[in-house]
């Protein structure tokens, strides 16, 4: 009688188990490096939907502004679109180290720059933000008034509101 040969080498098992490992390794890298360009898109989604949202708000209180101030890039405000409370408001941007603040008091009474620092809003972690105030040709980095255009920039972005009277 013959004997039939029923069972694998131990090379053939290693040769196996090595291409199972390297296909597994590979298709490991590929979802990784999915799951990581993924997340990068959702930050980047993320925070261009919060300068998006920035710049939305900024448009709707600076044309509807009945007086403004720039000083050392801030911008304050009064303004009938506030975003806590109805009625003519005092509102500012403020930055203060890599974060932008928001205040909002529901009165336009005081100084246009008096807030309350404990009363400021968190709004974004930021690089740079900017306000300047633009009379005629001239580009003013302090004002108080209304004047034709206000510039912002945060971050990389610049946008030019036009203060319609």
């Amino acid at each position: 009688m013959k004997r039939t040969k029923l069972a694998f080498t131990l090379v053939e098992v290693l040769i196996v188990l090595s291409l199972l490992g390297l296909t597994f390794s590979i298709l490991v890298l590929v979802f990784s490096r999915g799951v990581d360009s993924s997340l990068n898109i959702t930050e980047g989604a993320e925070s261009l939907k919060r300068e998006v949202s920035l710049f939305w708000d900024l448009q709707r209180k600076i044309v509807s502004a009945t007086r403004i101030k720039v000083e050392d890039g801030n911008l304050y405000m009064f303004t009938s679109a506030g975003s806590f409370n109805e009625g003519v408001v005092k509102c500012a941007y403020i930055r203060r180290g890599d974060k932008l603040y928001y205040y909002e008091f529901p009165y336009p009474y005081g100084s246009i720059d008096d807030v309350e620092e404990e009363e400021m809003i968190p709004l974004q972690k930021i690089e740079e933000f900017e306000a300047r105030a633009i009379v005629g040709n001239r580009e003013l980095k302090t004002y108080e008034g209304l004047p034709h255009y206000v510039w912002v920039r945060v971050n990389d972005k610049e946008f030019l509101y036009e203060i319609i009277r």
